[in-house]
């Protein structure tokens, strides 16, 4: 196999807020992997906030896991890499194949913003035709994601879902004082609302929603208090963040023999790889939920054309995009210098 590779820097339409710090640009490097007459891609682009390594340091987890004919230790390297030896097989898995085995999936809006920001955003159009609306809190007073969310709820059609994001920024007694005076009939499920995930199912039991598991996932802590636990019904399954594929899976596969839904999303991913995990959504049994995979639009430009929207439902292309990049041979590339950390307003990520 001949392994060439691409670096990737796509600027946000608006600074992206990922913690305490803003972000401007999002940056990556995509492998293509040649066997043959069969060409494979996958994108290794670790997001600082979220992954626990650096691009830097995925690179050469990356580097050393080709020399060696191994698996990265970087999560992000694993799954980039994984995608691309997938997509180049003779007979790929996960719904790689063309044509796609679906035509379209369901996804959820995204808002982040306040009661003001809700009435612009439902005025242009942006909760049209979705079906669920996925709503960040806790970024401010409580008083202003109740006001937020009901805002939310008065403008949309009654059959819409409200999925509502907490990023673990929540005591328990505050979550309980918001989530209970909001219409639960309304709201789909809760995401990880806690600092302290144990609380979850209590929370639950509380107020009478269903909690969904993210950051328990993903951030490598101990899960079996969370796991099965009365009132945790959901798991929201970032692939970038766990490793290779097979990985992705027996994720997805413990989950349901624990009783737990899956709903899909990215890492603020490009469309290449938003078209991978869409296309992961059948072939892993969990399509019919509306995911997590509206993300495109916060770029100016992307390494494929993003999939239309149409409707809340994402339209799945019959064969899947190459992306339109300058590849080099690994061997001669490097990552290019920056003088300024890749977000502002946050520290070194951690070691991986």
């Amino acid at each position: 196999m001949k392994v060439d590779l691409a670096y990737f820097e796509i600027p946000f339409r608006r600074p992206y807020i990922v913690g305490t710090g803003t972000l401007q640009t999002r940056r990556g490097v995509m492998v293509r992997i040649r066997d043959g007459k069969r060409t494979g891609f996958g994108e290794v682009a670790p997001l600082q906030g979220f992954h626990r390594e650096t691009l830097a340091q995925a690179l050469s987890s990356l580097k050393e896991a080709i020399e060696s004919e191994s698996m990265p230790m970087c999560r992000s390297a694993a799954f980039g890499l994984s995608c691309a030896v997938e997509t180049a097989a003779a007979n790929p898995r996960y719904g790689f194949s063309d044509p796609a085995p679906t035509t379209d999936i369901g996804i959820n809006a995204f808002f982040s913003g306040g009661a003001r920001e809700a009435k612009v955003a439902f005025n242009a159009g942006q909760f049209d035709g979705f079906q669920t609306i996925k709503v960040k809190i806790g970024r401010g007073k409580p008083v202003d994601d109740l006001r937020t969310i009901n805002t939310i709820l008065s403008l949309v059609d009654p059959e819409v879902r409200i999925r509502l994001d907490g990023n673990r920024t929540m005591s328990l007694a505050v979550a309980e004082r918001l989530l209970s005076r909001i219409d639960s009939s309304r709201i789909e499920y809760v995401e990880e609302p806690l600092k302290d995930h144990a609380d979850l199912s209590e929370l639950a039991r509380r107020v009478g929603l269903v909690m969904a598991i993210d950051e328990s996932l993903h951030l490598g802590g101990p899960i079996e208090d969370v796991l099965g636990a009365p009132g945790v019904e959901v798991q929201v399954v970032k692939p970038s963040l766990l490793g290779g594929l097979e990985e992705v899976e027996s994720v997805v596969t413990r989950g349901r023999i624990y009783g737990l839904d899956t709903v899909l999303s990215t890492a603020i991913d490009t469309s290449y790889t938003i078209a991978l995990v869409a296309r992961m959504a059948g072939a892993l049994g969990v399509g019919d939920r509306d995911h997590g995979l509206g993300t495109a639009g916060l770029f100016t430009s992307d390494v494929i054309a993003p999939a239309p929207i149409v409707q809340g439902r994402m339209q799945i292309g019959a064969t899947l995009q190459m992306p339109d990049l300058q590849f080099v041979p690994i061997t001669q590339f490097e990552l290019p210098h920056s003088s300024q950390g890749e977000i502002d307003g946050i520290g070194k990520p951690l070691d991986p």
